[in-house]
């Protein structure tokens, strides 16, 4: 009898118990406001929603016609606005601001939408990415990530978009994890200048390759530089050079990374990858694989924009950020202001990495990247991946001494990124400040 009685009693109290994680899960995770099922959810399909603007004012998202059905500037604003559509949900900016825009509120952003649509025309159809910062706030003027879907057609090609491999959903600003190449060298040499390890006069003999227990660590081609200085190693992208100033810097060189937020969550409106740091350097093989960008190690193009913006920026890392202000109904205004992260870099050690940037333009590897007229700082990337080409990388400021601009562009699988990002990321810089100028004129 005792034995029925028990039995009884577990199985009532386990139904309680489900009753209960049922009724705990509905009230604090589930998302009726956005459930299939809610009959608000498409209610909210049938009325006025507050539109998304750029920095000026100018309409990236809005609601238009009797069926209030959401119209976007251009197709690559899916991977920052995103996508507000009764059949295929809600994404990015419409997503993380709903309630405002469903309320009826505006989303002003810092994109400039000259810009994106500048950008995204430049990148084309190639797979990659490219973001352009304002280096002393860290405001985002464009993100482009490419293929992308176009939220004014998603009925249309939505089958194409499942069945394309390029991944058009993907963000690849936020979310893709590539080894960064020549890019970490600026973050290598800045480390190295700091802890007084090496000047930038002092001479090094670079014969093209070095044997580091019993491997061989080579420059591009197997290119020997001879006799350079250590800004010429950065300016010409000495493989040679750079591993041995990351043995030197042995440890020290990690937290350098960690120091830039490499391996770190970025705190940015759009969610994002951490990338990876590896907690120790296996072998002084490991580490000198390390100081070139290679290795273990993983970055987003969203944290190289962040180091370029910081070193422009004579050392200041500020906080990437897309939402200026939100506007309109009974509440006040929300204004977001710029916010200092740390100092990475010494100022006078950014001046130094600076100016070896600008020699890169001038003699090294960035020389693709001359525009008549432009005073542009910049460094190259050629990432090893495991199968097809290397991918390019970009990355560069201007006016180097007064940088209204930052931009990183990443090609995936596109070669050598002096030959292949350096021309698109030159040429958004050139006409990104070319915009930003006419604009003060008109503003």
């Amino acid at each position: 009898m005792n034995s029925k009685l028990r039995k009884c009693f577990l199985g009532i109290a386990l139904g309680y118990v489900i009753i209960l994680c049922g009724l705990f899960y509905w009230h604090l995770f589930a998302d009726l406001g956005q459930h299939p099922a809610n009959p608000r959810y498409y209610l909210m399909f049938r009325q006025a929603r507050g539109s998304i603007l750029d920095r000026h004012g100018d309409f990236l998202a809005s609601s238009a016609g009797e069926d209030y059905k959401r119209v976007y500037a251009t197709a690559s604003l899916a991977h920052v606005v995103g996508y507000f559509h009764q059949r295929y949900g809600l994404t990015g900016l419409e997503r993380l601001y709903h309630e405002e825009l469903f309320s009826g509120r505006s989303l002003y952003t810092t994109l400039d939408l000259e810009i994106q649509i500048m950008v995204e025309e430049v990148l084309g159809d190639r797979v990659g990415c490219a973001i352009v910062l304002k280096p002393s706030t860290g405001e985002v003027l464009a993100l482009v990530s490419s293929p992308t879907v176009d939220g004014n057609a998603l009925d249309e090609f939505w089958p194409d978009y499942l069945e394309d491999l390029r991944s058009p959903f993907l963000n690849r600003i936020t979310q893709g994890l590539y080894p960064p190449g020549s890019l970490i060298k600026p973050i290598v040499y800045g480390g190295a200048l700091a802890q007084k390890l090496v000047d930038p006069a002092q001479i090094w003999v670079d014969q093209g390759a070095l044997q580091i227990q019993n491997r061989t660590l080579s420059n591009s081609g197997g290119k020997a530089l001879g006799a350079i200085t250590t800004d010429q190693a950065l300016a010409f992208s000495s493989n040679v050079v750079f591993a041995r100033l990351a043995m030197d810097l042995g440890d020290s060189l990690l937290e350098q990374f960690l120091a830039f937020g490499l391996g770190s969550q970025t705190n940015f409106e759009l969610s994002s990858q951490r990338g990876y740091v590896p907690p120790k350097a296996s072998s002084p093989y490991a580490l000198a694989q390390l100081g070139i960008g290679q290795g273990e190690l993983l970055v987003t193009p969203l944290h190289m924009a962040m180091v370029v913006a910081a070193i422009a920026n004579r050392g200041v890392m500020m906080k990437p950020y897309l939402i200026q202000e939100l506007r309109g109904g009974l509440q006040m205004r929300q204004i977001n202001r710029p916010q200092v992260l740390a100092e990475v870099m010494p100022e006078q050690v950014a001046l130094i990495v600076r100016d070896a940037m600008v020699l890169a333009v001038q003699e090294g590897t960035a020389h693709e990247a001359v525009v008549p007229d432009l005073d542009l700082a910049a460094k190259t990337g050629t990432a090893q991946v495991g199968q097809g080409k290397d991918h390019a990388w970009f990355m560069g400021f201007a006016p180097s001494h007064q940088p209204e601009v930052a931009v990183v562009v990443l090609v995936e699988h596109g070669g050598f990124g002096g030959t292949v990002a350096t021309p698109l990321g030159a040429q958004m810089i050139a006409k990104a400040i070319e915009i930003v100028d006419s604009e003060k004129g008109k503003r």
